[in-house]
């Protein structure tokens, strides 16, 4: 998947009419195997190259990175048992020193389908085992660039139940996963 954006912003600085022109350009690529209907596996790795250029302020001109890479390993036994895990790596550079970080997110989980029809699910995961979850943004503005660490959710356990109330198709229907490295990208999909 190829993404570009671009950005013109026209403002008032020192009395001077300011031209602000943000570029934005990813690239992301991916694989999924499945392999005997036990296994899943995926991967994938994304680049962001940000341009930031100002017709006034030309010492806030700046260019970074952001780079994400992602294996998602899944097994399904014959009895309905599910065994996932998943993990991103994010990789920040040419920031503000102490925001050059990279940071490990690792993610597993075990469920079990539950009841004749499969159509309820009983799962145990844990996110962000290794407690690294951080957040770092950049905001650029017209005469300033910020470097942002948030506090997030770090390590959590969490226990759940699904049922579905309604299986579409009717028998023998088959429902089709979403391949694993498109469904991570929806589901960790990040502004910068």
């Amino acid at each position: 998947m190829t993404m570009a954006l671009y950005n013109r912003d026209v403002s008032l600085l020192y009395k001077q009419r300011n031209i602000g022109n943000i570029m934005t350009l990813t690239q992301t690529a991916g694989a999924n195997f499945s392999l005997k209907e036990k296994w899943d596996l995926a991967g994938s790795a994304s680049l962001s190259y940000y341009n930031v250029k100002y017709s006034v302020n030309k010492s806030l001109d700046e260019d970074y990175l952001s780079q994400t890479y992602s294996a998602d390993i899944s097994y399904t036994s014959k009895k309905g048992t599910n065994l996932s895990t998943d993990i991103d790596y994010y990789i920040n550079s040419g920031r503000s020193a102490g925001y050059n970080q990279s940071i490990p997110l690792w993610n597993a989980s075990i469920s079990q389908q539950l009841f004749k029809k499969k159509n309820g699910e009983l799962k145990f995961s844990v996110n962000d085992i290794l407690n690294q979850n951080q957040s770092i943004t950049r905001n650029n503005g017209d005469n300033y660039i910020e470097d942002v660490s948030s506090v997030v959710l770090k390590r959590y356990f969490m226990v759940s139940f699904l049922f579905n109330l309604n299986r579409m198709g009717g028998k023998g229907a088959q429902n089709t996963p979403m391949p694993k490295f498109i469904e991570r990208n929806m589901r960790n999909m990040r502004m910068h």
